[in-house]
């Protein structure tokens, strides 16, 4: 049996996304103690909602999704992407998940100093 996940929607990457342009997975995926973010999420299996205001998750959401059944993730990015990759409780999906998650976060960061450094390019040569 697949240990739980909890599934909820960031309302700060939603914010940020339509602020900065950008396009960010805004679901965030929580299953033993790792997170996994993705554009597109399906549940296959039984899932409840939960709302809970006073003992909100430790990222502070209050309301997410509860299940143990498979989930598939579409973790398309600008790349485009589009392999869905199943999310399970086994002793490898932790590596490959904790390797996913750090390529994103390395590839947000490079493109946010790409795009700084060309704002700062482009007030230095007016």
């Amino acid at each position: 049996m697949n240990k739980i996940a909890r599934i909820h929607v960031n309302q700060h990457v939603i914010k940020a996304n339509a602020k900065n342009g950008e396009n960010n997975p805004i679901f965030t995926i929580k299953q033993g103690g790792s997170n996994t973010y993705a554009h597109n999420v399906k549940v296959k299996g039984e899932m409840e909602l939960v709302y809970s205001p006073d003992k909100p998750l430790s990222c502070g959401a209050k309301v997410w999704i509860e299940t143990r059944g498979d989930i598939i993730l579409d973790k398309s990015s600008d790349t485009k992407d589009l392999s869905p990759t199943k999310l399970i409780a086994s002793p490898t999906s932790h590596l490959v998940k904790k390797i996913d998650v750090e390529m994103g976060i390395f590839l947000r960061k490079k493109k946010r100093k790409i795009q700084n450094k060309n704002k700062l390019s482009a007030c230095l040569s007016r």
